[in-house]
């Protein structure tokens, strides 16, 4: 029985305010959520999750992607993964230079004094956001170079 869920797949859907981001079938999904990582595979028990900045990843056919996203929520169903985000970036598309500017920004805004609370919580997200962009960089460079050199 365990094995006839394994081999079953599940639809991902990631869905920004702009573009459907990615939508297929997949053996199991990984998201960042408010208690930290939270694996999903066909089968699931319904729930919907708060998610957070961070690198979110799944695998198709054996092979993981991975990709960064920002806040939003997932819904998951059995057999179905919803995921609604404010962006969502394949590493490829991640400018390494602009998500440092973007960290340092952010940093200087929250350490600021005169900041609001809410000013803070913002500033608090734009820094996660910009070092799940960064780690994901990273790590798809070193992948790359991993590669390389086999």
């Amino acid at each position: 029985m365990a094995d006839d869920v394994q081999k079953k797949k599940m639809m991902l859907e990631v869905v920004t305010p702009y573009e459907v981001f990615f939508e297929g079938q997949i053996e199991k999904v990984v998201l960042p959520a408010q208690d930290g990582q939270l694996g999903v595979m066909p089968g699931h028990s319904p729930l919907v999750v708060a998610i957070t900045p961070g690198i979110a990843s799944f695998e198709v056919d054996g092979e993981t992607k991975d990709f960064v996203m920002s806040e939003g929520f997932a819904e998951i169903a059995h057999y179905v993964v919803v995921v609604v985000c404010n962006a969502a970036e394949w590493p490829e598309q991640i400018d390494e230079n602009r998500a440092r500017s973007a960290l340092e920004r952010a940093e200087q805004k929250f350490n600021k004094s005169s900041t609001t609370e809410e000013q803070r919580l913002y500033a608090r997200h734009a820094m996660r956001r910009a070092k799940a962009r960064l780690k994901l960089v990273s790590e798809h460079k070193k992948d790359k170079n991993h590669r390389f050199m086999e």
